[in-house]
């Protein structure tokens, strides 16, 4: 191992590659390194060597804020668990800032910890800039109990609880979140090629990469999985009007989701999109389009299950990304739909001026069992957009009982998040913590949260 002159000591040096690249070009590595790539939120990083620019092109003064010195991508590496990242990490515990970079320092303490590198963790922890912080206590506890748990997220769970559940939500030690709608591009072998089981969800993830746009259409077209092709369309969404890769592939993947389902759509979710795309989005529903409605508010929300999906695009996964899991985690979150749900919504609400007494009450209903269908469903923004469409839906119907216990429950569920963040639970850098939970999250994420607000046992 390394020493370095702070005492610290860089685990083994294997490395997998981190150059990705798409339609046959290799991405440069001051590119990588300055995430010049037209990304929204993407940290797409080469091998060590692109961090070679940060010793003599970057000075950091001693007045700095320390997350400045850390931009977002090379946090994402530490997220990651990328060895890599100890490079510029050890720049910033040299002097003059090792006394004060108490983030960096907890950083590296993480990332040994992530790599069993246990005595190396313990020594950054006794730094003064860290020692007595509730963070490193945590870190502590975490690395005790972990040689007894047979996983992760139970050893931190039980750690937190037993410091007395300490509130991180806030904390100047840690980087900011690391969210389920952000990707984290850190890949394994530059020579696979991103196309067959991997090439739509790499996509889907980076719609707005460069080169990807001369193959994705004919992906699209080629696709024969509905989920896939839901979170293609609904990451697509989230584009402006005037992305490129929206114009392009929202029509393309429309088109492939008309022929895959066709004229009587098997789920709500689909049926929704169906019914929402054969009308002008500013017209005002009328009569007819409550009839219409109505048959489909008693189909399932969707298929398969997002457990299921995301178990499919973790495999398909597994061997080109760091964090699998991760992104299966964001693809199948993206492929429960519910833009269809807020879009609804939204609709509704322009149409209730519109219509008569009785025809308010009935879309108030409709919405209200669309919101069921939502409800039947495992995941915090399914939940949230069915308790959204139920208020609304009980609103117009006048049911004063069942608008308020959607309003409880939405509060609960804000509560359950609130728990969550208390943890700290996605400002952790802690590769094994995060992909090792995405499966549980998946299955229950109702669960998962209630057990951070102290309802029920951690699955």
């Amino acid at each position: 191992m390394t020493k370095h002159e702070d005492g610290g000591a860089e685990p083994g040096s294997e490395q997998p590659s981190m150059v990705a690249k798409g339609a046959g070009n290799r991405w440069s590595r001051r590119r990588l390194l300055l995430g010049a790539l037209g990304l929204v939120s993407a940290a797409a990083v080469g091998s060590q060597l692109a961090l070679d620019g940060f010793h003599t092109e970057e000075k950091v003064s001693a007045d700095e804020n320390p997350w400045e010195a850390l931009s977002q991508q090379r946090i994402w590496l530490c997220f990651a668990g990328y060895r890599g990242a100890y490079s510029f990490l050890n720049h910033l515990l040299q002097p003059p800032l090792y006394r004060t970079n108490a983030p960096a320092r907890l950083m590296r303490a993480c990332l040994y910890l992530e790599h069993g590198s246990l005595e190396a963790m313990r020594r950054d922890l006794r730094r003064p800039e860290v020692k007595h912080t509730p963070e490193a206590a945590l870190l502590l506890a975490l690395a005790e109990r972990r040689s007894q748990s047979p996983d992760w997220r139970h050893a931190f769970f039980e750690s937190w609880n037993a410091l007395g559940r300490p509130d991180f939500s806030k904390s100047p030690l840690l980087p900011e979140p690391l969210e389920d709608t952000d990707p984290l591009l850190v890949v394994q072998d530059e020579k696979l090629p991103f196309k067959g089981p991997q090439g739509l969800p790499l996509l889907t993830v980076i719609p707005e990469q460069d080169g990807f746009l001369d193959w994705g259409p004919g992906e699209v077209r080629a696709s024969d999985s509905v989920p896939l092709l839901m979170a293609l369309r609904e990451r697509l969404v989230l584009l402006g009007a005037e992305s490129p890769a929206r114009q392009q592939l929202l029509p393309e993947a429309e088109a492939r989701l008309t022929q895959l389902t066709g004229s009587t759509p098997s789920t709500l979710q689909l049926a929704l999109r169906a019914f929402l795309a054969e009308r002008p989005p500013e017209a005002p529903f009328q009569h007819r389009d409550l009839e219409a409605l109505e048959p489909l508010v008693s189909l399932e929300w969707k298929q398969p299950a997002s457990e299921l999906f995301f178990q499919e695009m973790r495999e398909a996964l597994k061997d080109v990304l760091l964090l699998p899991g991760h992104h299966a985690f964001l693809l199948a979150t993206w492929a429960q739909g519910v833009s269809v749900g807020k879009e609804l919504q939204r609709r509704a609400r322009a149409s209730a001026a519109h219509l008569n007494e009785n025809e308010r009450r009935w879309m108030g209903r409709l919405l209200w069992e669309v919101g069921a269908r939502l409800r039947e469903q495992h995941s915090r923004l399914e939940l949230e957009r069915a308790l959204l469409l139920q208020v609304y839906g009980s609103e117009l119907t006048g049911h004063s009982p069942t608008r308020m216990e959607s309003i409880d429950l939405w509060v609960d569920l804000g509560r359950w998040e609130e728990a969550l963040k208390r943890s700290g639970f996605k400002r952790w850098p802690l590769a094994s913590l995060h992909e090792e939970s995405c499966a549980l999250r998946m299955r229950d994420e109702h669960t998962w949260l209630k057990a951070f607000a102290g309802k029920n046992a951690l699955p």
